[in-house]
Formats: C-alpha cells, structure tokens, sequence
C-alpha cells in the first residue's frame, strides 16, 4: 500500500512544476507586453487602459500561481475582487484627469 504513495506525490510534484513554469513563462510575455504597450505611438488613455488590463492580468496569475490563492478560494475571490476594483478607480482618476488637462 505505501509502495504506491510516493509515485503520486513525483506525479503532482511534476505538474506543480508544469505549472509554475507556465505560469512564469506568462508573467514574461505580459511584461515584454507592457513594454511594447508602453512605446506604441497612442494616445495616453488607451495606453492606460491596456496597462491597466495587463497589471491585473498578472495580478492574478500571482495570486494563483505562485501565491497559492487556490487553497482559499473566498479569501483570493475578495482580493481579485478589491484589485479589480482599485485599478477600475485609478483607471478612471487617470482619464479624468487627462480629460482636465485637455479641456484646459
């Protein structure tokens, strides 16, 4: 019985691995993204909107790869919930303060 219990433990051990390589291969493209994002010839909002979207993208790949979010799940639910919401607010404080500034 014990014989088989460690070939369950390589098997997720390895999965885990997958994972988190993955999961890290990720994080570098969204910010090879933000980079291109950042140089693009547009104009500041949509900049910001797209940088917005890509923060809180790798948000949560943290949160539920590498920060082990999934275990509690209601506890990671209320802070994607409340990151979510700041960015939408500093989203929209930038607009408008762009928008000021272009009426002005």
């Amino acid at each position: 019985m014990t014989g088989d219990a460690g070939v369950n433990r390589v098997g997720t051990a390895r999965a885990e691995t997958l994972a988190l390589a993955a999961a890290f291969g990720a994080l570098a493209a969204l910010t090879v993204s933000e980079l291109v994002v950042a140089g693009l010839a547009v104009g500041p909002a949509p900049r910001i909107a797209a940088l917005a979207v890509l923060l809180a993208t790798k948000v949560g790949l943290l949160l539920t790869f590498f920060m082990r979010a999934r275990a509690s799940w209601r506890a990671s639910r209320m802070t994607l919930v409340s990151i979510g919401f700041a960015v939408s607010v500093v989203v929209v404080l930038v607009l408008e303060t762009l928008y000021r500034a272009s009426v002005h």
